[in-house]
This record gives structure tokens, sequence and C-alpha cells, in this order.
């Protein structure tokens, strides 16, 4: 009994020191810092065939909870270009739109390179704003469409090589306002590799 209550204590005096270097040794260390701001602009292609292509911005900062896994949020805005087509039996003109995103964001980087593809995806908020509808002979306003705003969602793919960014987004925005692919160009701010500690 004694023996056995004598292992019982030196046991986890001996183990301790073992495990805590276990974890140290499999710590996952950071190659770059977790904070970054992404710039960039769109090009828009509108699910509706009566719509042109269009265009926009987008701010998107992001953390990295590791340096696989980000999460963030994106701001955005798309202007749809005009099109024409029949309302109520009248050739018409719909004016060109503008979009707001603001989102919450998650994507999954593959690899630590310089050159990084991912995968995620955008949830949030759309607004389309405004927008009239004209007779394309006269110039008359038919009807003026009001706002409109939807919960959406878009799943996307991209690389990140080097401070660039690029990806592809399709926004699924609700009833009321058009799908859309958005294919992006960005700069990063922030995020870069991490360099060796100094030793003093």
């Amino acid at each position: 009994m004694r023996i056995g209550f004598k292992l019982a204590i030196l046991l986890p005096l001996i183990m301790g020191p073992m495990v805590v270097k276990s974890q140290v040794g499999t710590e996952q260390i950071r190659m770059f810092h977790p904070f970054k701001v992404d710039v960039g602009v769109n090009l828009t292609f509108p699910a509706n065939s009566n719509l042109s292509i269009g265009g926009g911005f987008f701010v998107e900062p992001r953390y990295g909870i590791n340096d696989h896994m980000h999460i963030g949020m994106h701001m955005g805005s798309n202007i749809i270009g005009e099109g024409e087509y029949l309302f109520q039996n009248t050739e018409a003109i719909i004016n060109a739109q503008a979009i707001g995103n603001l989102s919450l964001t998650g994507e999954y980087q593959f690899t630590l390179e310089n050159v990084r593809p991912f995968l995620g995806m955008t949830a949030g908020m759309y607004r389309l704003s405004d927008f009239e509808i004209i007779d394309s002979y006269n110039g008359v306003v038919i009807t003026k469409q009001g706002t409109v705003v939807n919960f959406g969602m878009a799943p996307r793919l991209g690389i990140v090589a080097g401070k660039f960014r690029m990806n592809a987004t399709y926004h699924f925005t609700g009833t009321g306002i058009t799908d859309f692919l958005s294919l992006g160009l960005g700069i990063q701010f922030g995020g870069g590799k991490i360099g060796p500690k100094r030793s003093y």
C-alpha cells in the first residue's frame, strides 16, 4: 500500500515536466502576422441577363486564428450596369444598380507558401439602392424601385500571392436583388511573414 501511495505521488511529479515539454514541442509556431486588411476592386457579372457587367470595390479586415484559418468582415459596394428589356410590353432601360454588402467572412488557406490558395464563405446583409425603369423611346420614368435589404451568402475561392489577393465569389443575394459573380483583385496590408526573433 505504501509503495502504491508513493508511486501515486511520484508519478505526476515525474511525468508533469515531460507532458509540459511535449506540449511546448508540438505547439504551432506562427509564420505570418495575424492581422491584415485587404483593399481591392471587383468586376461583377449579374445573373440577371437584362443587366450588364459592372464593378465595385471592397475593404476586408481579417484575423488569423492560425496560419490556415482566418475570420473577418467584408465591406463592399458593387455597381451593376444598366440594361434593356421589355417591361409591361414596353422597351425599357433599367438604370445601373448599387448593391452594398456587409458580411462576416471565414476562409481556409491550404498552404504556408508565398502563394496560398484558399476556400471561404461570407454571410451578411445585401442592400440594393433605389433605381428607375425608363421608357427607352421618350425617357419617361415608368416605375421607380425602392431599396431592398436581404440576408445573403457567398462562397468563394482564390489565391494570396505575396501581398496580392485574387478571388472569385458568387453572391446569393435573396429575392429582389440579382445574384452576381464578382472577380476581385486586391492588395494586402499587414499579415506578412514573422521574422526570426532576436536574442540579446
